[in-house]
């Protein structure tokens, strides 16, 4: 009997992430969080990997940036930066708290922002 290569998604937590982000998707009428759940459904080698540089230009004061994948950090966090992705390097999540900022998981900020208003998705 052959096997097949499609294995799909074996993490409890992502799978968890990507359920709730369709639900709250679906109960705020927000899109984004829809969007984000199907990146997350990609293979992980197709996800988004972002550097603080990267991050700190491409946001505007008091937007927040989420990243569908990783953080790493390269380069320096600008004050007050705002992230949320499903993972962080250990050198990216002190330097954004080291500058002020805050490195959120993407379900803490879909709690406190279900709209995903003034959010940009990066990568």
């Amino acid at each position: 009997m052959a096997r097949s290569n499609q294995q799909g998604k074996t993490s409890s937590e992502l799978m968890h992430t990507i359920e709730e982000l369709r639900r709250i998707s679906r109960e705020n009428s927000a899109p984004m969080w829809r969007a984000i759940a199907d990146r997350l459904e990609r293979p992980s080698r197709n996800w988004a990997v972002v550097n603080l540089d990267h991050a700190s230009v491409s946001l505007a004061e008091g937007e927040t940036g989420v990243v569908p994948g990783r953080v790493l950090g390269g380069g320096a966090a600008r004050k007050g930066l705002r992230l949320a992705a499903y993972g962080f390097s250990g050198s990216a999540r002190e330097k954004v708290k080291q500058a002020g900022g805050s490195a959120l998981s993407l379900l803490e900020l879909a709690a406190s922002d279900p709209s995903g208003s003034k959010t940009r998705i990066l990568g």
